[in-house]
């Protein structure tokens, strides 16, 4: 499948909690999929929801497709280039809610696992 036509930063969250939710354990639980499209709708501007008229689910479909379609090598990639996008778009707070969500994310499948913990830690040292 292909990247989503008019990305913005919340297709970028989405991509990195998909990523964060499927290579820690190698699935995506109904549960992270859940919390992913609830935590993406803080991400969608106002401005973008009436231009688009995308919701939070849309923007996660279309992110999963995208997500989906990359081989595991350019998940990767793909994962820490959109970090670094946000490290630069993202004020300290954003930042910090992102890693907010990440730990939640990490608990939504009742596990929290030890490679969640390492990629908050990776995640939060690119933000940094």
């Amino acid at each position: 499948m292909s990247k989503p036509v008019n990305i913005n930063d919340a297709h970028r969250v989405a991509f990195i909690f998909l990523y964060f939710a499927t290579e820690t354990d190698n699935k995506l639980a109904t549960e992270e999929l859940m919390v992913i499209s609830d935590k993406i709708e803080d991400y969608i501007t106002e401005e973008y929801k009436i231009k688009t008229q995308l919701n939070s689910w849309q923007v996660v479909t279309e992110t999963l497709n995208w997500y989906t379609g990359l081989s595991s090598e350019n998940k990767k990639n793909t994962f820490s280039k959109l970090i670094l996008s946000l490290k630069r778009n993202f004020t300290e707070s954003q930042k910090e809610y992102l890693i907010k969500d990440l730990n939640i994310l990490a608990d939504s499948d009742g596990e929290f696992l030890d490679t969640e913990k390492k990629l908050i830690q990776k995640s939060l040292e690119l933000l940094s």
